[in-house]
C-alpha cells in the first residue's frame, strides 16, 4: 500500500513533466515556499507564455533518457525567473547547468542582488560567473534600473529594464480613493539580512501606528508570507485597536484589500508592488537595495526610505504629500503599470518569436 501511495504521489508532483500537448519552458526561480510575491510572478510568466508549460527547471538522467526517446529536446527554453536572482549562487549553478546542456536561455524582469548590500553579510560576489552566463542568453531584461547599472559596471550592458513581472496584473482602472484614513502596512522577517536592524523596524513600526491612530487613521497589517504573521501578530498585541489582514495566501484578496487603502507602507518588496499594482499610493520601507530598485524603476525613489535610517517626522511628512494628492500619484502609477505591463507582453511576444524560428 505504501509503495502504491508513493507512486500516486509521484504522479502527482510530475504529470506536468509528461504533458505531450504543450511545449516546456524551464523555469529557474523560488516557488512552493508560501511567498505571495514569487507565486504571482509565476503566475504572471504562465499568463505571458500561455502556448508553453511552464516547469521548475531541473535536467536529471531521467529526462535525458526521455529525450533519447523521443528524440526531442525536453525543454524548448529555459528562463531565469523573477525575484533578485541574479549574483545569487544557487541560481547560477541552475543557468550554467541549462547552457552548458544547450538550452537557450533567457531572462524576463530579474533583479541584482546588490553586492554593496551583501559585502555587509559577508556574502561572496559571483557577478562575474553570472556576466559570463547572461552573455550567453538571447535575451535580459531586469527589474530596475540599479540591477542594470550594477550589470554594466561588471561588463554587460546588453539589458533593458523591463520591470517587476508582479506588475503584469496591474489592473486597468484606476478606483479612487475615498480619502476613508485607512492605512495597510506590511513588515516581516528577513534573516537578519536588513539595513540596520529586524527589531529597529519593528520598533519603528510601533512608533508609527502610534502616532497615526490619534490622527483617526485605521491601521491594518498586511502580511505577504507566511514566517511574517507571528511577527506582525507580535506588534499587533502591543496595539489591540490594529486589525490584521490574513488573506495573503489569496493573490486576488490581497490586490482587493490593497485598493481600499487610502496608502501603503510596506517593508518586503511585492507587498508594495501589489499596491501599486491597485495604484495605491506607497511609501516602501527599503530593508534591501532590490527596494529602492523598484521604487526608481517607478520613479517614485522619494517614498523610499532605508531602514537603517527610519526617521517619524520624515514618514509623515511623505504620507501627508501622498494624502494631499492621492488622485494626482494614483494618475502618476496607474501611468508606469500600465508601461510596464505593455513592455512586458512585447518582450514575451519578440521571446516566443524568436523561440519558434
Amino acid at each position: 500500500m505504501a509503495s502504491l501511495l508513493s507512486i500516486i504521489n509521484s504522479a502527482r508532483r510530475n504529470w506536468q513533466y509528461l504533458l505531450p500537448f504543450k511545449r516546456r519552458l524551464g523555469y529557474i526561480g523560488w516557488l512552493g515556499f508560501g511567498n505571495l510575491g514569487d507565486e504571482a510572478m509565476y503566475t504572471a510568466y504562465q499568463k505571458l507564455f500561455s502556448q508553453y508549460n511552464i516547469l521548475p527547471f531541473k535536467y536529471t538522467e531521467k529526462i535525458k533518457k526521455l529525450e533519447k526517446i523521443t528524440k526531442r529536446r525536453f525543454f524548448h527554453a529555459v528562463q531565469l525567473g523573477g525575484g533578485t536572482l541574479i549574483n545569487e549562487p544557487g541560481y547560477l549553478e541552475k543557468i550554467k547547468l541549462a547552457q552548458e546542456n544547450a538550452f537557450l536561455t533567457f531572462v524576463l524582469g530579474a533583479g541584482v542582488r546588490n553586492p554593496a548590500f551583501w559585502d555587509t553579510k559577508k556574502q561572496p560576489n559571483y557577478l562575474p560567473e553570472w556576466v559570463e552566463c547572461l552573455r550567453k542568453a538571447f535575451y535580459v531584461g531586469v527589474r530596475g534600473p540599479l540591477s542594470k547599472k550594477i550589470l554594466a559596471e561588471n561588463g554587460f550592458s546588453q539589458t533593458e529594464v523591463t520591470g517587476d513581472p508582479a506588475l503584469f496584473f496591474g489592473r486597468d482602472k484606476i478606483v479612487r480613493k475615498k480619502h476613508n484614513k485607512k492605512l495597510g502596512i506590511n513588515f516581516g522577517v528577513a534573516n537578519g539580512n536588513v539595513w540596520g536592524s529586524e527589531k529597529g523596524i519593528f520598533d519603528f513600526i510601533l512608533r508609527l501606528t502610534q502616532k497615526m491612530q490619534p490622527d483617526g487613521w485605521e491601521v491594518t497589517y498586511l502580511p505577504v508570507f507566511y514566517k511574517d504573521v507571528s511577527f506582525i501578530e507580535e506588534a499587533a498585541r502591543q496595539n489591540r485597536s490594529v486589525k490584521i489582514c490574513y488573506d495573503y495566501k489569496s493573490f486576488k484578496k490581497t490586490l482587493d484589500f490593497l485598493e481600499q487603502c487610502d496608502l501603503f507602507i510596506g517593508q518586503k518588496l511585492h507587498s508594495v508592488i501589489f499596491a501599486m499594482c491597485v495604484h495605491t499610493p506607497s511609501i516602501m520601507l527599503e530593508y534591501r537595495p532590490k527596494c529602492l530598485d523598484f521604487m526608481m524603476s517607478m520613479d517614485m525613489e522619494e517614498f523610499t526610505m532605508r531602514t537603517d535610517n527610519l526617521d517619524i517626522e520624515k514618514i509623515l511628512f511623505l504620507i501627508d504629500k501622498l494624502e494631499n494628492d492621492l488622485y494626482g500619484f494614483q494618475e502618476k502609477i496607474w501611468q508606469k503599470v500600465n508601461f510596464y505591463r505593455s513592455l512586458q507582453i512585447e518582450k514575451a511576444e519578440y521571446i516566443i518569436k524568436y523561440l519558434t524560428n
